[in-house]
C-alpha cells in the first residue's frame, strides 16, 4: 500500500468490483419474484426518497429510470417528505416509492416512509439498505445489499453499490435486457481501469485547486452532485456543483486561476458541453473532462482529460464515473497533507433532526 494514511478509503475504492459483483449475484436470486411483482403492480411512476449521499444517487436513478422506461421519476429528500403535508406527487397514479439508505440514513428515511406511507396509503414500498433491514411492515419490499457498508466515515462502495442496484431495478422494471446484461460488465470494466486511473487522477490534482466545480447533465448531475460532496468531506476543499450547460448564465463568472472545473461529458449532450468547458478558458481555471473518448478537436480544448473508454452507454458509464471522481478526492485529499480515512473536517457530529413532526426521537 502506497499510502499508509488513507488506507481504509483507497482500499474500499478498489473493493467495488467485488462489492458490484456480490450486489448482483444478491439481487438475481430475487429477479424471477421482482420481475413478477413489478408486472402485476403495473406502476405509472417512480419516486426516488433517500437524503445525504444516497439522494445524490438517487437524483441519478431517477432521470435513468425516465430515461429507460418512460416513466414519470423523480427524487425527492426525505427531509422534506418528512415534513411535507400532502404527497409530493400525484397519488392518483399508482406509485414505486424506492427509498435507498446507508446505514447512517436510515433512521430519517423509515420516519419519511411512515409520514408517506399516511400520505399515500396506496404508495408501494421498496427499501434498498446497507444494514439493518428496516422495521417489519414498513415498506412492501426489502433489499439488503450486503458486504457494502464502509468502516470509514467516506461513502465510496456503498453509494455506488445503491446505485447499481437501483439501475439493476430499473432494467427488470422496464424490461431492458441490454441494460442489464451491461451491467454485468462493468466489475470487471471497473478493474481494469483503476491503475490507469489513478495516475491520471493523481496528476489533476497537482495544482491543488483551492475551490473545485462539477458540471454534469440529465443522470450526470447526481453523480457530479457526489462528487462534490466527496471532495467536500475527503479533502476540505470548497466545492460546488452545477447542471453543465446552466453553468453559462452566470455561475462561472467567479472562477479564478486557482479553481478546478471538472465536467462529465455525456453523448447526447456533448457538443455543447465540450463548448462549454472550452469557452471556459477565458477564465483560466484549471478544466478537466471525464470523457468517453475525446476527438482530435477537443483534445486541446481542456486542460486535462480523463478518458473512460469503457464501450459501454452513457447511462452504464454513471456507475464508472462514481470510482474515478472518488480517486480525484483521495488525492486531493493526500496532495493537501490531509488523512482520508480521518479527515478533521469531519469531526463535528452530523446535524441531526430533533424531533419529527407531531413525534419525538426515540418514540
Amino acid at each position: 500500500m502506497l499510502y499508509q494514511k488513507g488506507a481504509t478509503v483507497f482500499a474500499e475504492i478498489h473493493d467495488q468490483p467485488r462489492a458490484w459483483r456480490e450486489v448482483m449475484g444478491h439481487l438475481s436470486t430475487r429477479r424471477e419474484e421482482l420481475t413478477a411483482w413489478f408486472k402485476a403492480q403495473n406502476f405509472g411512476q417512480v419516486i426516488y426518497l433517500a437524503c445525504s449521499d444516497s439522494l445524490n444517487m438517487a437524483l441519478s436513478a431517477s432521470r435513468v429510470t425516465h430515461l429507460v422506461s418512460g416513466l414519470n421519476s423523480v427524487a425527492m429528500p426525505a427531509s422534506e417528505v418528512l415534513f411535507g403535508r400532502r404527497a409530493p406527487y400525484d397519488s392518483r397514479i399508482k406509485t414505486l416509492v424506492l427509498a435507498l439508505a446507508r446505514t447512517d440514513e436510515a433512521e430519517e428515511v423509515a420516519w419519511a416512509i411512515q409520514k408517506l406511507r399516511t400520505l399515500d396509503p396506496k404508495a408501494q414500498v421498496m427499501v434498498l439498505h446497507s444494514g439493518e433491514p428496516p422495521q417489519e411492515g414498513l415498506a412492501h419490499q426489502s433489499l439488503t445489499l450486503p458486504g457494502i457498508q464502509e468502516e470509514s466515515r467516506i461513502g465510496t462502495r456503498s453509494v455506488s453499490s445503491l446505485l447499481l442496484a437501483a439501475l439493476v431495478l430499473v432494467s427488470w422494471l422496464s424490461n431492458r435486457e441490454v441494460l442489464w446484461n451491461e451491467l454485468q460488465r462493468l466489475p470487471d470494466l471497473l478493474a481494469a481501469r483503476f491503475k490507469t486511473w489513478q495516475a491520471r487522477t493523481q496528476q489533476m490534482v497537482q495544482s491543488k485547486p483551492g475551490h473545485v466545480v462539477f458540471l454534469g447533465s440529465g443522470p450526470y448531475y447526481g453523480i457530479a452532485s457526489q462528487a462534490a460532496l466527496t471532495m467536500r468531506e475527503m479533502a476540505g476543499l470548497p466545492c460546488d456543483q452545477h447542471y453543465f450547460l446552466e453553468y453559462r448564465y452566470g455561475a462561472h463568472v467567479s472562477l479564478t486561476n486557482l479553481m478546478a472545473v471538472v465536467g462529465l461529458i455525456s453523448n447526447t449532450f456533448r457538443v455543447a458541453e465540450e463548448k462549454v468547458l472550452g469557452d471556459l478558458a477565458v477564465t483560466r481555471s484549471f478544466r478537466v473532462a471525464l470523457i468517453e473518448e475525446a476527438t482530435d478537436s477537443f483534445r486541446g480544448r481542456a486542460d486535462e482529460l480523463l478518458e473512460l473508454k469503457s464501450g459501454v452507454s452513457e447511462i452504464s458509464r454513471v456507475m464508472l464515473m462514481l470510482p474515478a471522481l472518488q480517486l480525484m478526492a483521495f488525492y486531493a485529499a493526500v496532495a493537501r497533507g490531509i488523512n482520508p480515512d480521518h479527515p478533521k473536517h469531519l469531526e463535528h457530529q452530523v446535524l441531526k433532526l430533533k424531533e419529527r413532526p407531531g413525534v419525538q426521537v426515540g418514540s
